[in-house]
């Protein structure tokens, strides 16, 4: 079963690997969209590690390590919308996206620091509120 972070976490993933990104030619914009491919296939591959911690210290630990790609893509998004390399019509729908997905991790960070939690999760879990 998918839980609401893994299905919008990978709604992000597919959103940010399908922009379009103006470079022109601009080695610094280039550098920037690597950065920003290289966390979302960060994010990505650590949602799935998440998901089959073993146990809930590494969930928690490796939960840490999502919410920090996370805000990395976050920071390059905003970085190349603010310098306009990515339209409005795409830069709006992601970062919305991303805020989403945001609440969601730390919806469950809160819970997971919780004590006497349970580690697995069903689908009315992290609704980011």
């Amino acid at each position: 079963m998918i839980s609401p972070l893994q299905e919008k976490s990978y709604e992000l993933i597919v959103r940010v690997t399908s922009i379009h990104i103006v470079d022109a030619g601009d080695w610094r914009i280039r550098k920037l969209r690597k950065r920003l491919f290289e966390e979302a296939i960060h994010f990505a591959s650590g949602i799935e590690t998440t998901i089959c911690s073993p146990d809930k210290d590494r969930f928690r630990e490796r939960l840490h390590d999502v919410h920090q790609a996370l805000r990395q893509i976050k920071l390059w998004v905003r970085l190349l919308d603010d310098l306009g390399f990515i339209d409005p019509e795409t830069a709006v729908p992601l970062n919305d996206i991303a805020e989403e997905v945001h609440r969601l991790v730390i919806a469950a960070l809160k819970k997971v620091s919780q004590p006497d939690q349970r580690l697995r999760y069903d689908s009315n879990d992290f609704n980011g509120r």
